[in-house]
Order: structure tokens, then sequence, then C-alpha cells
């Protein structure tokens, strides 16, 4: 079970949005549809810079568990 630290929380969400954005933005997230606008652009307004690299492999072991859960979360499917 994955453990609370923002920065593995945000680095996921911003690589499910680019893994399976449609458009821009992950349909699936609701805070996506009720803002209009995509995760990253509520990160950036958090000023959160990701790692250069950023990819399912950089994530750490807990940023992992948290990119799984969401997919489950979302019904998305893990390529």
């Amino acid at each position: 079970m994955p453990y609370f630290d923002r920065f593995d929380i945000c680095e996921a969400h911003l690589l499910i949005e680019w893994d399976y954005n449609v458009g821009g933005r992950l349909r699936e997230r609701p805070s996506n549809l009720k803002r209009m606008e995509a995760t990253a652009v509520q990160l950036h307004r958090m000023e959160f810079t990701p790692h250069p690299n950023l990819s399912y492999e950089s994530l750490t072991e807990n940023g992992k568990e948290i990119y799984d859960e969401l997919i489950k979360r979302y019904n998305l499917t893990k390529d």
C-alpha cells in the first residue's frame, strides 16, 4: 500500500496523464473535468517541476504503487 508523499503523488498523476491523455487531459480524473484543465496545468500552478526524464521506471517504488492504484481507480489498461 502506498504512503503519502507529495512528490510521488504529483509525479504519478502527471505520468498517468502523459500516458493516457485524450486531447491533452485525463478525462477519467474528476478534477480535470470539473476544472476543465489538465493535471499538468494544476501541477504547474503548484509550481511542481517533474524530473526531466520522468517515466514509470524513474518513479520511486511508492510512486509506482500510486501509479498502479490510479490505473485501477480510473479503469485504465496498463500497457
